[in-house]
């Protein structure tokens, strides 16, 4: 009898899962589980106690992974630096829009800035930077990282306020003062615990802010009245 060929199967199936993917998304998580594991320790033992052991041990991975993605123990911690300065202050300033009133800008840039660092991850980037002062080499990279850091947020605030009559260098300036407050509440409240206290500096010191402002938009536009040509204001007033 003889043989039949078979059909080949067209029966449709379901697209494989692509293991390169799989494979990034195991990678960030192990990523983000060191950062994670990074702060709470630092938080925890301080600078010195944040050791590789330490981190990998609370991550639930191997020193050899710690080292895979991040070769070594200071460049996670400037990892870490990165995420609290840059990811968690700009997740917040992306949604804030420049249609939204002064006071509603105002308001969100203060409650979320406080939301940072008055948090426990803020004292983890204290802790870092004192325990940095120590290894030149080691600050010159948080220096520099976060130079650019700043940098990046100045541009956002002079975007932020761009409808104001208010110079670059005034912007900076203003958003330096602003944080140096907040900065200095943070670290207040570490000893005082007390977090209404610190809020109401902020909030009175973000006011103030934005009093100053209001006050520049409404003498430059005065002063736009005053220098308008006689001959065009002769004609509006007739």
């Amino acid at each position: 009898m003889p043989r039949v060929a078979k059909r080949p199967d067209t029966t449709p199936r379901p697209p494989a899962t692509k293991p390169r993917r799989r494979q990034a998304d195991r990678s960030e998580a192990t990523r983000a589980a060191l950062i994670r594991a990074a702060i709470d320790t630092v938080s925890e033992r301080g600078y010195a106690g944040a050791t590789a052991a330490a981190i990998a041990t609370r991550a639930n991975v191997t020193r050899g992974a710690l080292q895979h993605h991040f070769g070594t123990i200071q460049d996670l911690l400037l990892e870490v630096v990165r995420y609290v300065s840059q990811e968690l202050v700009g997740e917040i300033e992306a949604e804030i829009s420049q249609r939204d009133t002064l006071d509603q800008r105002i308001g969100a840039i203060a409650d979320r800035y406080w939301q940072v660092y008055g948090g426990a991850d803020y004292f983890a980037l204290i802790e870092i930077w004192m325990g940095s002062r120590s290894n030149d080499g080691f600050r010159a990279k948080i220096e520099t990282l976060m130079k650019q850091i700043t940098e990046k947020r100045n541009d956002y605030w002079r975007e932020l306020l761009a409808d104001y009559p208010l110079t670059d260098q005034e912007v900076d300036t203003m958003r330096g003062a602003l944080l140096a407050t907040v900065r200095g509440a943070a670290v207040h409240r570490m000893f005082s615990q007390d977090d209404a206290r610190a809020l109401r500096q902020i909030r009175f010191a973000f006011a103030r802010a934005q009093d100053w402002m209001e006050a520049r938009s409404k003498a430059d536009a005065g002063r736009n009245v005053l220098e308008q040509p006689r001959g065009k204001a002769a004609r509006q007033d007739g």
